[in-house]
């Protein structure tokens, strides 16, 4: 099959247009290279487009005339949405908006989005399942399901086949070390923050938030290896076809990790201490948020198959092994 993959340089992408390769796809990255990284997909063609452009992003499509898109490119922090509104809605539903318009022309097949666990909100009941009220609680949540509800809408109207991934929390690396996060002195995800404190790096972890109805009193959250997401991409992608596959499907291990037992594997990993603070919680943070995830097995045969230890240790062993990793 024919691939497009927009955001592909960036953390989750470039794991998927690896295992794209692997499964026999042809495959071409589009990507501005604003977080993503030339490195990270090397042996594949790179397109440099920003999706806020269609007459940039135009000729890519028309000259390679994909099958299928999986579209990643996002912006994709909380916190930041709500500081820079405008831009998360620029790129996040403008962006997405003109790939979809793109779809529509060329005749793309299947659709596959990167969407969030961010469109729920504060779940009601965990583990979440597709049917849980849909409540984002900050801008970045609030773009995905707008870009969700206007996927459904163009697949109804165009034919296209979709799946709106909402995946929970990607983390680790490859089991090699040859791909990893890049995760600088301005990353907010906990385990390259965390790893950073470990290191030295930055003085302390701050734990937003230790108040929280939980057993310790830190938020809880459904960590995926990024390599069992990525295998998810593929999975969904090959298996759009029927129209009844359309639609919502949750990628997540279905285990609540707190944030000091997310510390502690690290610990336990790194066998060094990580000197931790805390802070009043985030706006737009929930504090329980993790996956049910039988929808992904029955209607595409997936489910995650690594641990927390893997996924702590293999972002250790990148981290350490990879020092521009956190530059």
């Amino acid at each position: 099959m024919r691939v497009l993959v927009t955001g592909g340089a960036g953390y989750v992408g470039s794991f998927t247009v690896r295992r794209l390769l692997a499964a026999g796809h042809e495959v071409v990255v589009v990507d501005n290279l604003s977080t993503g990284r030339r490195e990270a997909v090397r042996g594949c063609p790179l397109r440099m487009a920003d999706i806020r452009d269609p007459a940039g992003m135009g000729p890519v499509f028309e000259e390679f005339r994909p099958e299928a898109v999986i579209h990643f490119a996002a912006l994709k922090s909380s916190e930041e949405s709500l500081r820079d509104i405008g831009t998360y809605f620029g790129v996040n539903v403008t962006g997405t908006q003109n790939v979809l318009d793109l779809c529509a022309r060329t005749g793309v097949e299947r659709f596959v989005f990167s969407s969030s666990c961010a469109v729920y909100g504060t779940p009601q009941i965990c583990p979440v399942d597709e049917t849980a009220p849909v409540r984002p609680e900050s801008p970045y949540g609030e773009t995905k399901y707008l870009s969700e509800r206007m996927i459904a809408s163009y697949g109804q109207a165009t034919g296209l086949r979709y799946a709106n991934l909402r995946y929970f929390n990607a983390a680790g690396a490859a089991d090699d070390a040859s791909l990893g996060e890049y995760a600088g002195p301005a990353a907010t995800q906990l385990l390259p923050v965390a790893v950073r404190a470990t290191l030295g790096l930055a003085p302390a972890l701050r734990i937003f938030g230790d108040d929280y109805p939980t057993p310790d009193g830190t938020a809880l959250r459904d960590y995926i290896h990024v390599e069992d997401l990525a295998q998810a991409h593929v999975r969904v992608l090959e298996g759009l076809d029927t129209d009844e596959r359309c639609g919502p499907v949750n990628l997540g291990r279905g285990q609540p990790v707190s944030v000091r037992e997310l510390i502690d594997a690290l610990r336990h990993v790194s066998e060094k201490d990580t000197t931790v603070t805390t802070a009043p919680r985030r706006p737009g943070d929930p504090g329980l948020s993790w996956a049910d995830p039988d929808l992904a097995l029955s209607r595409f045969g997936w489910r995650a198959e690594r641990d927390l230890d893997h996924i702590v240790r293999t972002a250790w062993d990148w981290h350490t092994g990879t020092p521009a990793s956190l530059e």
